[in-house]
């Protein structure tokens, strides 16, 4: 596989955190953050082009922060199957989804739109072979 350079530049806080676990993990910082953007870029990939698609979606959100519920039933048409549940202070919502990938990253967006909301999207893809 070739390989390409090219500089980033984040705050010191990130570049810290990207030592140390670099460290912990026993690998360089340029293989640390290659497999934290492939993990981005296979969250959201599939968001490019139009396609039937299944995953799972995570919601992780302080509570009174804002209504997944409604969110969610908005989404109802996409939704196979959600759990709710509190930890803590934290709201945690585990979706099951499929539907058209543009359904889902709406879903995503509208999830995302809640201050302090954390979402998680896992394609399921299908196994072959």
């Amino acid at each position: 596989m070739s390989r390409r350079r090219f500089g980033i530049s984040v705050s010191s806080s990130i570049a810290e955190w990207l030592d140390k676990l670099a460290k912990k993990l026993g690998v360089d910082r340029s293989r640390l953050v290659e497999r934290a953007l492939e993990s981005f870029l296979h969250e959201y990939a599939h968001y490019l082009y139009e396609h039937e698609c299944k995953g799972v979606m995570i919601a992780v959100k302080r509570n009174g922060s804002g209504d997944t519920a409604k969110i969610i039933e908005k989404y109802r048409d996409i939704v196979l199957s959600n759990m709710h549940h509190h930890i803590g202070d934290l709201c945690v919502d585990i979706l099951v989804v499929k539907g058209s990938s543009r359904k889902i990253a709406e879903l995503h967006s509208a999830l995302t739109s809640i201050k302090d909301c954390i979402v998680r999207y896992v394609p399921i893809m299908e196994q072959t072979g």
